[in-house]
């Protein structure tokens, strides 16, 4: 008898940097097998992985039909009937298998809004993860878990399972690289359309380097400058490049960190690059969050009418979605 963590479970699982180092890829062609009791979970000793299993927080798993689901406090069985592609597990220990970063994010579909599981999708795809309560943790090397061309081959591999349909929605605004919570806030505000409350512009590069040649390198201390989010157009045969930084306290707590990146910005205006910054009061309201991003529609020559009382309530809605981070 085998162990299928699943959901919630394991999106936790894969939030701790241990995982990603103890598992295994495994090719599991049924759920036949699937434990369905409190015993038989606890025998395998989950906790021992780092895997949540308690009356508080009860373990999520597989099971192949209906007559295996056994529900307690401690454990939540989920049925899953259709086929499964190659890399929807991987094996952290002799009979414990957990559903893979990709397979996870079809799973969570059916839970989430199509909003959520793009945030999720960032936050997969990115260089942090969210911690159980509050916080978030970066990355070793801020290397994500998966990329958005794993995820979108892994749903179209589902075909009309359940959640599929929506996991395809919601690609559509995921990026690989956000390297903050707030990036990924601030990439669906951007480039969610109007109806979701979102500003609906062309999602950007998220932290691309861009090679800065001898001239530039003086300039950003380096060889590459990476802007948070990078929109390139052409323009008469010449590439624009619109640039946006997410402006975080947390990694300038000392003035002269925050004097040399206003400095930087500087130098990068000069030379032609289109810089906005958005910093945390703006992030703080729909408002106040309207004034960078209308600047950056503005350099990308896209036009947007003015709020209206209507669509600023949207974008207040969108916002306090964002912010609530239900699937921790």
């Amino acid at each position: 008898m085998n162990l299928y963590v699943s959901h919630l479970t394991a999106l936790r699982y894969w939030r701790g940097e241990a995982g990603i180092a103890a598992s295994s890829p495994a090719r599991v062609r049924s759920i036949a097998d699937a434990i369905a009791s409190v015993k038989d979970a606890k025998s395998l000793e989950p906790t021992h992985y780092g895997l949540i299993m308690s009356d508080q927080s009860p373990l999520h798993a597989l099971v192949c039909n209906r007559d295996h689901r056994r529900y307690a406090k401690s454990l939540k069985p989920n049925v899953w009937s259709a086929d499964l592609p190659s890399n929807a597990f991987r094996r952290i220990a002799p009979h414990l298998y957990v559903s893979s970063p990709e397979f996870v994010f079809v799973q969570m579909a059916s839970q989430l809004s199509v909003v959520e599981l793009a945030q999720l999708g960032n936050e997969l795809c990115g260089g942090y993860f969210l911690r159980s309560h509050t916080g978030f943790g970066e990355r070793d090397g801020l290397r994500p878990i998966t990329t958005r061309a794993k995820l979108e081959a892994f749903v179209a591999s589902m075909g009309d399972v359940r959640g599929a349909k929506r996991a395809r929605m919601a690609l559509r605004w995921v990026c690989d690289h956000c390297n903050s919570p707030m990036e990924t806030i601030a990439l669906l505000m951007l480039c969610l359309p109007s109806r979701m409350g979102g500003w609906q512009l062309p999602l950007p590069k998220v932290n691309k380097p861009i090679a800065a040649g001898k001239r530039l390198a003086r300039y950003v201390g380096g060889r590459y400058y990476t802007p948070d989010f990078l929109w390139e157009i052409e323009v008469d045969g010449k590439t624009i490049r619109i640039t946006a930084e997410y402006d975080s306290s947390d990694h300038h707590d000392e003035d002269a960190d925050a004097q040399h990146t206003r400095i930087r910005r500087n130098d990068m205006k000069a030379l032609g690059y289109l810089v906005t910054s958005i910093n945390a009061s703006q992030m703080g309201g729909a408002r106040s969050f309207e004034y960078p991003a209308r600047q950056i529609a503005r350099d990308l020559g896209i036009y947007r009418h003015p709020l209206s009382v209507a669509r600023l309530r949207k974008q207040e809605n969108l916002l306090a979605l964002l912010r609530r981070e239900s699937f921790r």
